[in-house]
Order: C-alpha cells, then sequence, then structure tokens
C-alpha cells in the first residue's frame, strides 16, 4: 500500500525503512484496515517527531502515511484507522497529533479539516547535496 500511496519509490525501499523505523527509539505504529472478505483496504502509519508545528510540548506523534483502497474511499476508513492512532496517541501520553499533506493534494487539505486538523502553516522545503 505504501507503493500505491508512494508510487515514485522503490517497495524495497519501504521495506527496509519499516525495519529501521520499527527499531528507532521514538514509538512508532502502523494500522492496517480490512474489508469483510479479509482483503486490506487501507492503511496509516505514525511515528513520534520530537518536533510537530503547533504542538504544545514540541515533540508530537505524526501521521506519516494513511492510503485508503479507491473503492472504499468515503466510507470511514480513513476515520476509523486515525482514530486507531488518536487512541495510541492517547495511551502514550501525548495530547496533539500532527499531519502533512503535498501542498497541491486539495483533496487531503478538506479531509484533514473535516476530522478535525487545523492547518498550521504552508511550506516550500528545499535542500542540496553538500558533495
Amino acid at each position: 500500500m505504501l507503493s500505491l500511496l508512494h508510487p515514485d519509490q522503490d517497495p524495497a525501499d519501504f521495506e527496509r525503512d519499516l525495519g529501521t523505523w520499527t527499531t528507532l527509539p521514538e514509538p512508532y505504529v502502523g494500522f492496517l484496515a480490512f474489508d469483510d472478505i479479509g482483503e486490506p483496504i487501507g492503511m496509516i502509519d505514525a511515528r513520534v517527531r520530537n518536533y510537530a508545528e503547533g504542538a504544545p510540548k514540541l515533540a508530537a506523534p505524526y501521521v506519516e502515511d494513511l492510503w485508503i483502497e479507491p473503492a472504499s474511499r468515503g466510507s470511514g476508513v480513513a476515520r476509523a484507522l486515525l482514530g486507531a492512532v488518536e487512541a495510541w496517541a492517547r495511551e502514550q501520553g501525548y495530547d496533539w497529533l500532527a499531519s502533512d499533506a503535498l501542498i497541491d493534494n486539495v483533496d487531503s487539505h478538506r479531509w484533514h479539516a473535516a476530522v478535525g486538523f487545523a492547518e498550521m502553516e504552508r511550506l516550500v522545503l528545499f535542500g542540496k547535496p553538500l558533495a
């Protein structure tokens, strides 16, 4: 599912990354959703970052990925997966949850607003190799 969300990345990279994320000292969690016959239809993962925009205590859980099968979108699957992350975050003692979306992903912006997120800022990131 990560490959469907990020088609420009090699699936082998995700396997390697998941191995890394699950061994970091910061908490990491992932949830899957299945349809009535047991087929996967959605996923969400989150990890605690040492800084999240707007977080009162700086560190906060951060939704890293969320993907729902197109046929299941609008059915509440994403909201249910988010609820699982929110419950996990509360169990970890956090009172803030952060997320992001690409600047042109208006559908994601609308969904985030509909489930209670407020836009914190807009940002264009730059980077440059030093080698």
